[in-house]
């Protein structure tokens, strides 16, 4: 019979030394997606990050945010970031973390993105998703991208080979107007739990098997307890997938940052 647990601790290992050969995880945005999807890659063994976000910890966010406890409120999210991470990853001595208290703009992005295993999107705003997406692409990493509003949301893994659907593919371009966005409209935190929690299983899939783990939208249904799934076909058309975007004009992206 296998040992399920020695399996599991193999393949922490397995993870801990591959990040250690590169920049790790890039996570853009430490909030309700951010927060427990970056928890879970921590205890799963990564042990290099990059973490941006321009933010505080405020008391209002605690119910969604769960790496912070009260003792936080009013630091900055990266830094009570990089101390909890440590106390939970199974390799604390090996965690290497490289905290960024900025936005996550045009002007940083390439540099922020390139020579990561992957990049994490936690961001609460579409500008700041395509930006992540377009940045990975065009960098050539996978990227992991979901996005909640108030009971539902929806997560998709991009492979960094060029081929498969990206984000682009699904949503078009940034919505006109006053696009729902959870800041805005509100979100329940198991919803953000879940799907972050996704995010972090979709992550650890590009980083130990690469490109099977792209290329499947997921959708979740809070009230309804439904999760389903639908493989993606790359749009025709996709200004990303068909090469069109070939930089990162920040016009491209009015509004973009991490949250």
């Amino acid at each position: 019979m296998t040992n399920r647990g020695s399996d599991v601790t193999a393949a922490r290992a397995r993870i801990a030394t591959r990040v250690e050969r590169s920049r790790g995880v890039l996570v853009v945005g430490i909030g309700g997606l951010g927060c427990p999807a970056l928890s879970l890659l921590a205890k799963s063994g990564v042990t290099r990050f990059t973490l941006i976000d321009d933010d505080s910890v405020d008391v209002s966010n605690l119910q969604r945010q769960t790496l912070f406890d009260d003792a936080d409120v009013g630091r900055a999210k990266v830094e009570a970031a990089l101390q909890r991470v440590t106390q939970l990853s199974p390799f604390p001595e090996r965690v290497r973390i490289q905290t960024v208290h900025d936005r996550f703009v045009p002007e940083n992005a390439r540099g922020l993105s390139e020579g990561h295993d992957v990049i994490l999107d936690g961001a609460d705003n579409f500008a700041t998703k395509f930006l992540v997406g377009d940045a990975g692409r065009l960098s050539a990493v996978p990227v992991v991208q979901a996005g909640a509003v108030r009971f539902a949301g929806w997560a998709l893994g991009v492979a960094d080979d060029g081929r498969g659907p990206c984000v682009r593919c699904v949503f078009e371009d940034i919505p006109q107007g006053m696009p729902e966005t959870c800041a805005a409209m509100g979100v329940l935190g198991p919803v953000v739990g879940v799907l972050g929690a996704l995010q972090a299983a979709l992550a650890l899939g590009l980083l130990l098997d690469g490109p099977k783990a792209s290329g499947t939208f997921f959708s979740y249904e809070a009230l309804s307890g439904k999760l389903r799934r639908r493989k993606l076909q790359r749009r025709p058309g996709c200004p990303l997938c068909s090469g069109q975007i070939r930089d990162l004009d920040p016009e491209r992206y009015v509004g973009a940052c991490a949250a």
